[in-house]
């Protein structure tokens, strides 16, 4: 039964791979969404920016940040420092709104940049803050109505989700859908093929459970159900095996 409340959620949580990128920030290593995919998919469910979705901008300001400092050495070595400056940002708040069965539905949300600040290079100005303020703000309030949820939520740290959402991605972008299924299909069945080799000839229980987690993992995010009873069959019988190697 559908969920009335998630109807959008739903049509919009996946995300494809091919508009992610890896980034770091502040030292976090993230996966970045495209905000020109993410405004192309809000297109194709609520129609062209300015009729069936758009934004507008509601406050806009730069905010004084910490200050910035020089540093000089007078002849004796003895160091002083200077405020010369402060770091500045710059913040936009917008209001985006989108139609839902013929009503006009709105969402606020920030977006903020750099504007001046220290770097490697000396003291920086980003001129296309104001820009890239915009694009985080309109990303940001899509991501409240689920738009790539699964990037925002963490999913795509995991290894098995991202290469589930490979194969989807590739089905979908095939000319013959069913000759790409049937390619994956075999390639999963080598896999399992492969995993229970391994359990087969695992010399610890340690090394079989360690097998077993890891591949019960990745069957049950593509919903192989019938590959996580296998597995469990497959470690039930060398869990046998071990003990009475034992006896």
């Amino acid at each position: 039964m559908t969920n009335q409340n998630t109807a959008i959620w739903d049509q919009v949580y996946k995300t494809d791979p091919a508009h992610t990128k890896q980034a770091v920030v502040s030292g976090q290593k993230i996966t970045s969404i495209s905000g020109m995919a993410m405004v192309m998919r809000a297109t194709e469910v609520f129609g062209p920016v300015g009729t069936g979705w758009g934004w507008e901008v509601a406050e806009e300001r730069f905010d004084k940040g910490g200050p910035i400092f020089d540093e000089s050495k007078d002849k004796d070595g003895k160091v002083s420092r200077e405020i010369i400056g402060y770091e500045t940002g710059h913040t936009i708040k917008i209001r985006l709104w989108y139609m839902q069965e013929g009503e006009r539905k709105e969402i606020y949300q920030y977006g903020c940049t750099p504007f001046m600040y220290r770097s490697k290079w000396g003291i920086t100005t980003d001129t296309e803050a104001p820009k890239k303020s915009l694009t985080d703000a309109i990303k940001k309030a899509l991501s409240m109505l689920g738009f790539s949820a699964d990037i925002f939520l963490g999913m795509f740290d995991d290894k098995d989700y991202l290469q589930s959402r490979h194969e989807e991605a590739a089905i979908e972008a095939a000319e013959d859908k069913a000759a790409e299924i049937e390619r994956q299909r075999e390639e999963r069945l080598e896999w399992l093929k492969g995993v229970i080799e391994a359990m087969d000839t695992a010399q610890s229980k340690y090394e079989l459970d360690k097998l077993h987690t890891s591949a019960v993992r990745s069957a049950s995010t593509r919903k192989e159900t019938q590959f996580v009873t296998r597995l469990a069959r497959a470690h039930e019988e060398n869990v046998k095996r071990l003990a009475e190697g034992k006896a």
